[in-house]
C-alpha cells in the first residue's frame, strides 16, 4: 500500500485523550439519504441530510460502522445504510487514518496507533510518516512501512518495538503488501533504472523477484487477491496507458493481464473487492487531477463521472461497494459510498467536509498459506501471522 497523497500525513499525529462516552449506542441520524450531490459546506463538517455532528464524542463502534473518518477534530465512525455516527477518540493529526484489518485499531501520522476498543492511545508516534505501510495480516498485529531508500521496518502492537527487516534488498520501496494469511509481503522495489515485483516471506526473508520492469515501464501499485492465490499489480507505460497484471503464485513462470482500458498511465492505488471480480485504482498525477475508477469486464470507468472536483477510490466495503472521496487536496471532503453495477454506479453521500476517509472493514476467512510452485521448497515457517 502506498499512502494517500494527502497533506496531513506529514505532521505528528497525537489522540488528544479519550472522550467521554455518554451512551453506549451510536448515536441516531437521520435515514440513508439518496441524493448524489457531493459538494462540502463552507464550514465544519455535515452528515448528508445537513445536520452537524455531535457536540460530544458519545457512542461506541460497531461492526456495521464500516467508514471511518476524521472531522472537528475527532475520529468517527459511520453505518452507511443507517447513517448513524460514533465518535471514537480526539484526533489532532490523523496522519494516514489507515484501519487495521480486523477493524480495532488505526494508523495515525508519525506511526500513532489508536486503539477503537479503548478510545485511546495504543502507541504514541515513533518516528516520521511512512511513504508505504501496510497492516500485518489476519489480525493486524504489526505494521510494516518503508520511506525512502533502504529496507522496510515493522512496528508491533504488543510492545510497540520497531524492527529492520534486514534480510530485505535495499532500495526504494514504492509500495507494500500483506499476504492476507500474514505469511508473505509483497513488494514493488526500485533499484536504479528497474523495479520488480517481488515476493518475501512476513520476515523478509528468501526475497523473491517475481517480475522485472522495462525501462519505460514503471510500477504503482502491489495487491494481492483476497483468498491468497494471485498477486496482482499496476504497470504504468509511459506515455500510453497503465495495465493490470496477475500471477497465480502456485506457477510463477509467467503473468496475465486483464482488460483495463480506461486507465491512464498515471493509474495507481489497486485496490480489489473483498469477493468477486471488481477492482478500483485512481487515475491522476496530482491529487487535483486525480480520477477514481472502477474496473470491471469491460474495463475501467469512471466512478462519479461528471464531478466538479477531483475523486479518489478509498477502499471497498463489499463486493460491489466503493468508499471514494471527492474534493480533498488540503481541502475538506465529501464521502460517498458508490455501488457498481452493470456497468455504472449508484452514489450515496455519507458526510461533507471531513479531514480525511477510510473504510473499516473486517477481513474474514482469511487463507492459511501461501500457494508455491510444486518444485519450489515452501518457505521457512515464520516467526507468526500478522
Amino acid at each position: 500500500m502506498r499512502a494517500r497523497r494527502i497533506p496531513l500525513v506529514v505532521a505528528v499525529a497525537l489522540i488528544a485523550g479519550s472522550c467521554t462516552t455518554t451512551d453506549a449506542s451510536p448515536t441516531a441520524a437521520s435515514p440513508r439519504p439518496t441524493s448524489t450531490a457531493v459538494s462540502p459546506p463552507p464550514t465544519g463538517a455535515t452528515l448528508a441530510d445537513g445536520s452537524a455532528l455531535p457536540d460530544n464524542c458519545a457512542g461506541k463502534p460497531v461492526p456495521s460502522d464500516t467508514v471511518g473518518f476524521v472531522a472537528n477534530g475527532r475520529g468517527w465512525v459511520i453505518d452507511p445504510h443507517t447513517g448513524a455516527v460514533a465518535c471514537l477518540f480526539n484526533v489532532r493529526m490523523p496522519g494516514p487514518f489507515a484501519f487495521g484489518p480486523q477493524g480495532d485499531r488505526v494508523l495515525l501520522a508519525g506511526l500513532s496507533v489508536g486503539d477503537l476498543d479503548r478510545q485511546a492511545a495504543m502507541w504514541p508516534p515513533a518516528g516520521p510518516t511512512p511513504t508505504v505501510f501496510d497492516w500485518g495480516h489476519p489480525l493486524g498485529l504489526a505494521v510494516v512501512f518503508a520511506s525512502g531508500s533502504g529496507v522496510p521496518e515493522k512496528r508491533f502492537m504488543d510492545d510497540g518495538s520497531v524492527e529492520k527487516l534486514t534480510a530485505l534488498p535495499a532500495g526504494t520501496y514504492e509500495s507494500i503488501a500483506y499476504h492476507p494469511s500474514g505469511l508473505a509481503l509483497g513488494f514493488i522495489l526500485a533499484q536504479g533504472q528497474r523495479q520488480g515485483i517481488w515476493l518475501s516471506s512476513n520476515e523478509g526473508k528468501d526475497p523473491q523477484r517475481l517480475v522485472f520492469s522495462r525501462p519505460d515501464t514503471t510500477f504503482s501499485s502491489v495487491a494481492f487477491s483476497p483468498d491468497g492465490t494471485k498477486i496482482w499489480w499496476i504497470a504504468q507505460h509511459a506515455g500510453a496507458v497503465s495495465e493490470i497484471h496477475w500471477m497465480d503464485l502456485a506457477d510463477r513462470s509467467t503473468f496475465q493481464t486483464v482488460l483495463s482500458r480506461g486507465l491512464e498511465p498515471t493509474a495507481h492505488g489497486l485496490q480489489l473487492a473483498p469477493s468477486g471480480s471488481l477492482m478500483s485504482a485512481t487515475n491522476g498525477v496530482s491529487c487535483e487531477e486525480e480520477q477514481a475508477m472502477v474496473i470491471d469486464k469491460e474495463g475501467a470507468h469512471p466512478v462519479l463521472a461528471g464531478s466538479d472536483g477531483p475523486t479518489h477510490a478509498l477502499g471497498w466495503l463489499d463486493a460491489k461497494t466503493l468508499l471514494v472521496a471527492t474534493g480533498g487536496c488540503g481541502q475538506p471532503e465529501s464521502l460517498s459510498t458508490v455501488v457498481w453495477a452493470h456497468g455504472s454506479g449508484t452514489a450515496t453521500v455519507l458526510v461533507n467536509g471531513v479531514d480525511v476517509g477510510a473504510p473499516r472493514t473486517v477481513l474474514r476467512n482469511a487463507p492459511t498459506e501461501v500457494p508455491t510452485p510444486p518444485n519450489q521448497a515452501p518457505p521457512a515457517p515464520p516467526g507468526g501471522v500478522g
